[in-house]
Formats: structure tokens, sequence, C-alpha cells
């Protein structure tokens, strides 16, 4: 994770003025255990606390996940900002600018800046318009007849736009923003004519949509009447990405986090009405399909999905499309089916959300929802006739990663269709090759490689200040065996006071968010462990490491030598037979002798 082009001393400052305890009890309920706090872990699903915060560290780590960092990295995995983002967020919050070194460098991220400004503007002008006797009547009424309350007004932050080619344009203007800034953020359009610019959206619903960090980043409008398109969205700017965004995410965030669960709907109105009904884990794609940016997001805060399309061709078409993006998530994906005639804004606004929940309870899941739809549309007279029908989900299984997921999966789909297990796997050459049953899947997968205790000792008593400088200037990180290991060292001897010590805090810094060795730092740092007597425990480490590396070296050596000798390289073979014999003396304590250690 990039620093980008912020100074160390700003990211430094703004760090020191933020309590990570303050940081995470906003997201996570903890509890004090001892020196530091615990709590369930809200980036993965678990029943009890792993998920370790300490004050005197200002880090966190969970012991479940292996998730770990600073303040910047919680930020960060918890809203998806980038760093450079989630820094300058912080900074706000404390009262420090964050400064772009330069135009040019900071060209991207001020564009967006501009955008954000003009957005936020713009959402009050159309709030505004909803409240105005005049302009927002229709709207009112519209919103009334759809029975949103203006509790749920105010939450979502719903407008109105005029029916009006340059409303927009003229208010804006007021505020110094220009009709070619008002463009680029997607606003306004430029005439055909190609002199003069109208309002994106008029005679329209407004909806304000907010990223994770609370930026009005678009909008999406419904229009009054009988107008076309029914539903208008903002365009793609640098601030939007309509298929990376879901609306009412921001909203929705706790409530997922807390019950690891997402319902996911197709319509702004559907989104708002599942939340005023008290259903506030929902989002919405934005008249989109989903798409594997989207499956990215919910994997973050969700491990349960509850696709909620309307009962239609198109949702069916939708909930299948489904099926090929979350083969290989790790997500628990159900289809919930509303009657015929129903949507979820109408079905929750006449059943009660009691009644969704029923419907949640009862939905199968995905593979199910699939597997029902291709019996119902199967030519079932012939087995060729049934295999034929369930092709497209036995080319989705095709993609899984997990040998055992996939044989059960299988399985399932055999016995649904009554079709022997073997001639589905025989239907594509590509399944066959990945299928193998679960005991074989099984010893297929190594078991863990433990880290040589010698070299986690070590780097534990390196993070806990436990080492003196001589003891630090004895480490070589070319002698740790373990990349993550190799590289805390590395950095602990970048990071030398004048006095020889480990600045502790500065190499927990620069390593927390190394994907490498972040999650080793973090759960060392937290670890409570305890040695009779430390410097004899670390004179120990160090000799056993310069041990196995001595070892290495002379694995390698011999190798070298038989490999010269094979090819009759007699020169090379001489001199390699040299080196092996002088690290073999050493390691007896002897003098050099002239054996060939290839042929004891």
């Amino acid at each position: 994770m990039g620093r980008g082009l912020i100074s160390e001393e700003v990211i430094n400052q703004i760090r020191d003025r933020i309590d990570i305890v303050d940081l995470v009890g906003q997201h996570v309920s903890l509890t004090r255990a001892g020196q530091n706090l615990k709590g369930l872990c809200p980036f993965h699903q678990e029943k009890s606390p792993s998920f370790t915060v300490s004050p005197s560290r200002q880090i966190f780590h969970c012991f479940g996940c292996g998730a770990g960092g600073n303040v910047f990295t919680f930020l960060t995995r918890i809203t998806g900002a980038s760093f450079p983002e989630t820094v300058r967020d912080l900074g706000r919050k404390v009262g420090i600018e964050v400064q772009e070194p330069s135009a040019d460098a900071g060209s991207q991220s001020q564009q967006a800046n501009r955008t954000e400004h003009m957005n936020q503007t713009a959402a009050r002008w159309f709030h505004e318009n909803l409240r105005d006797d005049r302009v927002g009547a229709e709207a009112r009424a519209y919103l009334a007849g759809r029975g949103i309350q203006q509790v749920t007004i105010d939450r979502f932050g719903i407008g109105a736009a005029p029916l009006e080619w340059d409303g927009l344009l003229e208010a804006l203007a007021k505020e110094g923003i220009t009709p070619q800034d008002l463009a680029s953020a997607g606003l306004v359009i430029a005439r055909d004519s190609g002199t003069g610019y109208y309002d994106r959206f008029r005679g329209r619903v407004m909806f304000t949509i907010t990223d994770l960090r609370k930026r009005v980043v678009g909008f999406g409008g419904r229009v009054l009447g009988d107008g076309t398109p029914k539903y208008l969205n903002s365009p793609d700017t640098p601030l939007f990405k309509k298929g990376q965004t879901l609306f009412a995410l921001d909203v929705a965030r706790e409530a997922i986090a807390r019950t690891k669960t997402v319902i996911v709907v197709e319509g702004y109105f559907d989104a708002i009405a599942l939340h005023q009904a008290g259903l506030t884990h929902t989002v919405a794609t934005l008249g989109t399909a989903l798409t594997p940016e989207h499956v990215q997001v919910l994997r973050r805060f969700a491990s349960k999905v509850v696709l909620l399309f309307d009962p239609d061709a198109a949702g069916v078409r939708a909930a299948l499309r489904g099926l090929d993006l979350f083969v290989n998530s790790g997500l628990g994906v159900k289809v919930v089916t509303l009657p015929t005639g129903d949507d979820p804004d109408t079905y929750v606004r006449k059943e009660g959300p009691e009644a969704f929940i029923r419907l949640e309870q009862q939905a199968p899941s995905l593979l199910d929802f699939a597997l029902e739809h291709s019996l119902k549309t199967a030519e079932s007279s012939t087995i060729e006739g049934r295999i034929r029908s369930v092709d497209e989900i036995l080319k989705i299984l095709q993609k899984s990663e997990h040998p055992i997921e996939r044989e059960e999966r299988i399985r399932l789909v055999a016995e649904r269709f009554g079709i022997n297990q073997q001639r589905l796997i025989d239907r594509y050459p590509a399944l066959k090759d990945k299928f193998r049953p679960a005991s074989a899947a099984l010893r297929a997968v190594p078991p863990p490689v433990p880290s040589p205790p010698e070299e986690r000792d070590l780097v534990y008593l390196l993070l806990h200040g436990q080492l003196s400088p001589s003891e630090v200037r004895k480490l070589r990180p070319d002698a740790f065996s373990v990349p993550a290991c190799r590289r805390i060292v590395e950095r602990a001897l970048a990071n030398l006071e004048q006095d020889g010590r480990v600045g502790l805090r500065r190499v927990l810094d620069s390593v927390v968010d190394d994907p490498e060795c972040g999650s080793l730092a973090t759960e060392l740092s937290m670890r409570e462990e305890h040695f009779d007597d430390p410097h004899a425990h670390i004179q120990g480490c160090l000799k056993t490491i310069d041990r196995k590396r001595a070892e290495a070296v002379l694995r390698d050596l011999i190798a070298q030598l038989k490999a010269a000798e094979r090819e009759g390289r007699v020169e090379d073979a001489r001199a390699l037979n040299e080196q092996v014999n002088e690290l073999r003396s050493q390691k007896a304590g002897r003098p050099a002798g002239t054996l060939s250690l290839v042929k004891e």
C-alpha cells in the first residue's frame, strides 16, 4: 500500500493525533482484556473475539484471520479508500491539511476534490428543491405515494430536479462554478450545436449516491411522469464508477458488519423501502448487473449475500449471472424469489419486514436456484436433454478453484437431475481433469511449513525491544529463511537510532502495510511470551541461524561440485572442492584437507 506523495512527517503527525482505540471503537465493540482490548473481527465471521487492539503500540491484530496494522491500515480496509485518501480524511479530522506536492502530481486528486465539491453543492440544491412549495410539489407527492417518510428522505438526501433546461446550471454559476467544470462532473451536457450547456437531470426525483467516506460521488434520477429513460445515472467520473459502486452501502455498512449478511436489490426505491422497514443491511446496484468489483466490495463486509431481484425474466437472468460471479468468492449466496407481481418495494410495504425475513430463511442457495431453473426448462424426456439443460452450470463449476467444493456441487447436480455423476464429469474434459475424490484433494494440500522457531523468537524479541545494540548489529537479513522475518529485520536495521537501538515505532509503521510481513509483525508484537534468560536465548538463536545458513551454503556448494565433476569441469571442481573442505573443516574445528566431499 503506497504512501504516494505524502511526506512521512505529515503521516506521523496525523497518526500521533489519532487514538486507534477510539477509531476502531467506532466500528467494533471492544472490551478490556489485560493491557489490550478485544472484539469480534470486522474482516471475517467469528463467534469468539480474536480481534485485538493494543493502546500502547497503537496497532491491531486478528488472531483468527491474520489481519493487522495501524490506524491507516484499519480505515483503508474498512472503507476501501486508498492510503493517501485515508491520510487526507484523518488529517481533516485532526486539523492537519495534507498538501499535494505539485499540480501535476495531484491533478487527479484535485479533479476528484472539485467534482466532490460540485456534487455536494448540487445535492444541497436538489434537496432544497424538494422542500420548495412550487418546484418540489410533484416530487413530494410521488414520494408520498411510494410511502417514503420524511426521515428517510433526509437520511438518503433525496431531492428534486425541476423541469428546466438550466436550473442547476444557473444555480451553481452563482457559486462560481463554470459550465465546463459541471460538464466534467456529469451534471450538465454540452449542446449538440456546440454552444451552451443544459442540465442532465430534469423533472426527476433525485437520489444522492455517496461512497463509504460519505462523499457525494454521483446521482440517480427517477423521471416524474412518462418520460424516458425511467432512471438516469451520472456518467463515470474520476470520483464515480457505476460498475464499482453500490447504493446505500455507506448507510448499510454497520448493519452488514453486525449481521455479516447483505441484501442486494436492483433499484433505489427497493433499497430505500427495505431500509425504512428496518432491513438496514440492504444495498442496490445502480441499474447495472452485478460486477466482479461489486463482489469484491461485498466480501469485505459480509460472509452471506441475499440476492433479491424482480421475479421477472430479467430478474432471473440477473440471479443466474451471479452463479459465475460468486463461484470462487467464498460467500454463501441465497436467492429470494418474491410472489409474481411484487417487487421488493411493494412487497415489504404490503407484507412487512417479517414476511421478507421468512422468505429469506426459506430461500434456496444460488446453485439450487440455478438447478431449479434448469429443471423447469429442461427437455426431461431424455438423459441427453437433461444434461444439455445444465451445460451452462457445468461450465461455471469448471471454474471452481476448490476441489472438495467442486466435487460436492457436481454430486448435487447429478442427484437433482438423476444423472450418473461420472457422465457429468465426462461431459467436459477440463472438468474431468480437475475432478478428484475428496480424500485425494485433501492429500494434495501440503501441510503448512512452520517458521523456524529461532527466527520467530528473534523477531519477537526484536519487536519487544529486548535486543541490545550489539545483538542488533549481529543480525544478518540474508540469514533468515522466512521472507517476512527477513523483511522485518531489514526494516529494523534501516531504523537504528543514534544509540544503536531500534526505533520500534518506525519499524512497525514501515511494515504493517507490507503484505509480506505485516500480519507477522502485528501478531508477534501482540504476543506476551516469557524467556528465563532472554539474552542467552538470543545468542542461541543467532548461533542456530548461523549454523543453518552455513549448512545451506555447504549443500549448495556440494551440489555445484557434483555438477562440475559430472560435466568434467576439472578446474571448477577443484576450486569448489577446496571451498567445501574448508567449510567442513571449520565446522569440525580442524585444518582443511583435500578429500573430495562428494564421495564421502
